[in-house]
């Protein structure tokens, strides 16, 4: 580093010792923030570690850069496989950065052998059935008996999900529920019966942030603390600190055993005190530990938080939602566990009192944008101008407050939280509410004064209100007096009622006006009504979600139809409307996956018939032009290059191969006859399309199939690259018809239950098979229609392979009987299925 102040480094300068240490370094931080990555995620971090050291040439820089992320790619576990071997002497189309063009290189995910690891202990105690257990009877009767805060009953879920945590023996349960399910009144009676069976106190709480765990312990009436704090003081540095002392005494009384002089005694002490904190960090047999809005807690956090309740014979519970926020590090096994049916669900939302606003929630936790006209239909969207829209949230804020009702101003910026921030403090001043005059500096850049509602923004547990408990980050505090030039300040506590006093250096990098906050802090708040800004671009699927369900009486959007920064678009037609910015924001998903999940899905899609399909085209389109090309070549080959530079030359090309596959001899009789005449045409090509195009469109369609299509070609490369893929289309064609066979899924049930009963089993195994090789070709993955939406008119060879797939059903359903009627089919089939009378509801 001190070597880069005086000569800028060249590429030769750095020794393969440097570079896999500084690779390790980078992938080390990568993987903290995240379960999988790529290597533009790798080249990223390596520019921010390589950062202070100065470079000759760009091309010097480029090449370190290159190196370490190369390095770093080495050292990370790949979730998918370069499909394809190149072959030798392979041309500039098949081939990009040394690999098949269809391996593209930044297209590879990774993660590492410890997220792997992680992941695999925390399923593994899911899996785990060596757990205490409540007995049936206790269980059974607390459950029965309980009410939250002495006066609601158990919901149905919420008494199924509890019975199902204390009976089921997991080491690890996980209960999730959406917004407003009532997940803490589940958790409240969990622990009664918990507590019944195994002793008060038995039952601890955890949460990714203090101030949650603050919520916890308070809702639920017991010990709780953050995460991070748990594991700095249980296995982390906190522990580290206390074993070396712990260690040095015991040392130094080994040397004095036999003395009895005061300072031993103190050391004996010293000894004791030191074993019982450590003690106090660490789980026992037969506890409960609750980790709330676990969701947000890091994979390697989970890991070692499972790790010390599997040693002490504990049990731990997740609860939360993976459709609210998720972890900021590495994260994604609460979602996992749940897609795996690895959770017990709380589906029943209590939060809200409009019942509408019950399902509607779900939908947009779902990301179905049908949500959207219900919210539009009761009135909980307003649309404009970004500044009319920031104006009308604060005023439905302000007449909820003049209302008396509580009420919370959300965004998704912190320009906009400022702005809203500054109107509420300016007009509290005007109104004699807030003290103007004796005011002291916020970390936000705004000022505070008598009357002022605050909002802390870090965790210090060294400032202690009245009550004993330190500040936390979400304290909501109401100032009521400034220390003038000190610029301390003290407020009362909104949640406690506890007064305490903050010092300036805290105030200045801590504190915050509190009227508006952004989407991601606005998690755990509960209020009257909420009222959200909406920016394009601004929000997640699950940011969007966590501030649309914060308010009990109702929840509204207010959607800015044009960027804060933008005055007149130049284009007023390509702009976004307020509709569009919601879909898109709901079709945003935010939520990481973990590295098991994504390696899955990699494995799944790599060689679906969609993706093979579109290797497979690519290539035979290679060889239809060769083909094409070589036959023309023949009879006119002073308009061979003229056509290859065509715009139409790649439409002609496709004519050409799919003529051919209907019939050679006709589709070169078109080309000779079109060859005779088009010598003056402006674009040879173009003739030449129209006349191949007439003749496939007056004779029946002959849709291409890889596996018996003739390919024509000279090329050893491409003719390489073609058996590959047919190869893998073999394979994936037999894995697909053998699931579709085994498995019971939802468009399968479907499907049989609008085909006649009588149906013979070969006919029921085709049908079966042809539906299922249909959908993996068009990616229908999640319809329980068996050919899944509508295509749409513009997708001629979707829509031509969905009248084939009717036509055999409609055949095998009139060998089974005369008529079959279809509750999946608007239209009965005719005999001759078209474009336009196909039952579309298939």
């Amino acid at each position: 580093m001190r070597r880069s102040k005086r000569a800028p480094f060249r590429v030769c300068d750095f020794t393969a010792n440097w570079i896999e240490t500084v690779a390790s370094l980078t992938r080390e931080r990568v993987a903290a923030r995240r379960a999988t990555w790529n290597r533009w995620n790798l080249l990223a971090e390596a520019e921010r570690v390589c950062a202070d050291i100065r470079c000759h040439t760009p091309e010097d820089r480029k090449a370190m850069i290159d190196a370490v992320a190369t390095a770093a790619e080495t050292q990370s576990v790949p979730l998918n496989e370069n499909r394809y071997t190149l072959p030798a002497n392979a041309l500039p189309d098949l081939v990009f950065a040394k690999h098949s063009i269809f391996d593209f290189h930044g297209a590879r995910l990774y993660t590492d052998a410890a997220t792997l690891a992680n992941e695999d202990i925390v399923m593994g105690a899911r899996n785990d059935d060596g757990a205490p257990i409540v007995s049936a009877d206790v269980a059974m009767e607390n459950l029965a008996s309980y009410k939250h805060r002495g006066r609601h009953e158990l919901h149905t879920d919420q008494r199924a999900a509890a019975a199902n945590v204390l009976l089921s023996g997991n080491r690890l349960d996980a209960v999730v529920g959406p917004a407003g399910t009532g997940k803490t009144t589940a958790l409240g009676a969990l622990k009664a019966a918990w507590e019944a069976e195994f002793g008060a106190g038995t039952v601890v709480g955890l949460a990714p942030a203090a101030a949650s765990a603050e919520v916890l312990g308070r809702e639920l009436s017991m010990v709780t603390d953050n995460v991070a704090k748990w594991l700095y003081e249980s296995v982390g540095q906190g522990a580290g600190s206390r074993a070396a002392r712990f260690f040095d005494a015991e040392q130094r009384l080994k040397r004095s055993a036999s003395d009895r002089s005061p300072q031993t005694t103190r050391l004996i002490q010293k000894a004791a005190r030191l074993a019982a904190e450590q003690d106090r960090w660490r789980f026992h047999p037969n506890q409960l530990v609750v980790v709330d809005e676990a969701s947000m807690v890091s994979t390697p956090q989970l890991s070692a938080l499972v790790q010390q309740a599997r040693d002490a014979g504990a049990k731990l519970l997740l609860v939360g939602d993976p459709g609210q926020l998720d972890a900021i590090d590495a994260g994604g096994l609460l979602g996992w566990l749940d897609r795996q049916g690895k959770t017990v669900r709380l589906s029943t939302v209590l939060r809200f009192e409009q019942l509408w606003e019950q399902d509607a929630s779900l939908k947009f936790r779902a990301g179905d944008s049908a949500a959207i006209d219900e919210y539009e239909r009761n009135g909980r969207i307003r649309h404009g101008a970004y500044l009319n829209m920031v104006d009308q949230a604060y005023l439905s804020w302000q007449a909820d407050i003049h209302d008396g009702k509580s009420s919370i101003l959300i965004a998704a910026d912190n320009d906009t939280v400022s702005m809203l921030n500054q109107r509420a403090q300016a007009d509290r001043v005007i109104q004699g509410v807030v003290d103007a005059e004796q005011t002291v500096p916020l970390s936000d850049g705004l000022r505070a004064g008598t009357g002022v509602v605050v909002i802390a923004r870090h965790n210090d547990r060294s400032i202690v209100d009245s009550s004993g408990d330190f500040i936390r980050n979400g304290t909501m505090l109401d100032v009521v007096r400034t220390g003038g030039r000190h610029g301390s300040l003290t407020a009362v506590r909104r949640d406690t009622g506890a007064a305490v006093t903050l010092g300036r250096d805290h105030v200045e990098s801590a504190v915050e006006l509190g009227y508006a906050t952004t989407a991601h802090r606005s998690q755990g708040i509960t209020v009257d009504a909420g009222h959200t800004v909406v920016t394009q671009g601004g929000l997640t699927r699950e940011l969007f979600y966590v501030s649309m369900t914060r308010g009990r009486g109702g929840n509204n959007a207010y959607i800015s139809e044009n960027e804060p920064t933008d005055h007149e678009p130049l284009d007023p037609s390509l702009q976004s409307s307020w509709r569009e910015i919601l879909e898109e924001l709901l079709a945003a998903e935010g939520a990481e996956r973990a590295a098991h999940e994504i390696r899955e899905a990699e494995q799944s899609k790599a060689d679906s018939l969609e993706r093979l399909s579109a290797e497979y085209d690519y290539l035979a389109q290679i060889a239809a032009a060769e083909d094409l090309a070589r036959f023309v070549e023949r009879h006119a080959p002073e308009l061979v290059d003229e056509l290859r530079q065509s715009q139409s030359w790649g439409a002609t090309v496709a004519a050409w191969r799919r003529s051919t596959v209907a019939s050679r001899a006709t589709a070169e009789h078109v080309v000779l006859e079109a060859l005779e005449t088009i010598a003056s045409a402006q674009d040879p090509a173009a003739v030449l399309h129209s006349r191949l195009l007439s003749f496939r469109n007056g004779i029946a369609a002959h849709e291409t199939d890889p596996l018996t299509e003739p390919i024509r070609t000279v090329r050893p490369d491409v003719a390489k690259m073609i058996g590959q893929v047919v190869e893998r289309i073999k394979r994936r064609t037999y894995t697909i018809t053998k699931a579709a066979q085994m498995l019971d899924t939802e468009w399968k049930r479907n499907l049989l239950g609008a085909l006649p009963p009588t149906m013979r089993e070969d006919d029921l195994k085709r049908v079966i098979g042809t539906v299922a090789l249909y959908r993996d070709r068009w990616g229908v993955d999640d319809s329980p229609l068996p050919l899944g939406p509508i295509p749409e008119d513009s997708d001629r060879e979707r829509l031509s392979q969905t009248t084939g797939v009717q036509q055999l059903i409609a055949e095998a359903s009139r060998a089974a009987v005369a008529k079959q009627p279809d509750s999946w089919f608007d239209v009965p089939f005719n005999r001759e299925p078209g474009l336009r009378n196909v039952g579309w509801q298939l």
